[in-house]
């Protein structure tokens, strides 16, 4: 069994704590990124296996979760609930592994890991990139100041 990697935990309890209050709201939601039924992997291991397949740094998962950030200050409409948090956490980590890491493997390869088909990750790419406005960068102290908090926040749920 692998190894818990406690900034994973620490996402993966983040998201799922959003995803509780969302999907008691029951609001529909028509964006692409939205399934019909909640896939059945918790986001932990849905996050475990994009680690373990992708090799990307532990950086991606930080800036991920600054672009699922930026994605609800700019998309207030956008609810992230069970049904669509898989495909929004691939797509965040996916740009961030491009943006971030020197190494990236093809869309085909992110969306087997993923658990779409290669059409499907090319047009929620498209669609994540223009719900950033392209806006990818992300500055140090941003960075610095949610790598804390990540560290923080797992620190009290590990007590």
């Amino acid at each position: 069994m692998q190894q818990q990697n406690p900034i994973l935990l620490t996402i993966s309890n983040i998201l799922d704590e959003i995803i509780k209050e969302t999907d008691a709201l029951e609001v529909e939601s028509n964006s692409i990124f939205h399934a019909i039924a909640a896939p059945a992997i918790s986001i932990y291991n849905y996050l475990q296996r994009i680690n373990k397949y992708t090799h990307c740094s532990e950086q991606c998962f930080v800036i991920a979760l600054i672009y699922l950030d930026r994605l609800q200050e700019k998309h207030s409409y956008l609810v992230l609930n069970s049904h669509c948090i898989h495909r929004f956490l691939l797509l965040a980590l996916v740009t961030a592994i491009k943006f971030q890491d020197d190494d990236y493997y093809k869309n085909e390869y992110y969306a087997k890991v993923g658990g779409i088909n290669l059409k499907e990750i090319n047009k929620l790419e498209q669609e994540f990139l223009e719900y950033m406005n392209y806006e990818l960068f992300i500055d140090e102290q941003q960075y610095l100041v949610y790598e804390k908090r990540l560290l923080e926040y797992g620190e009290i749920e590990m007590s």
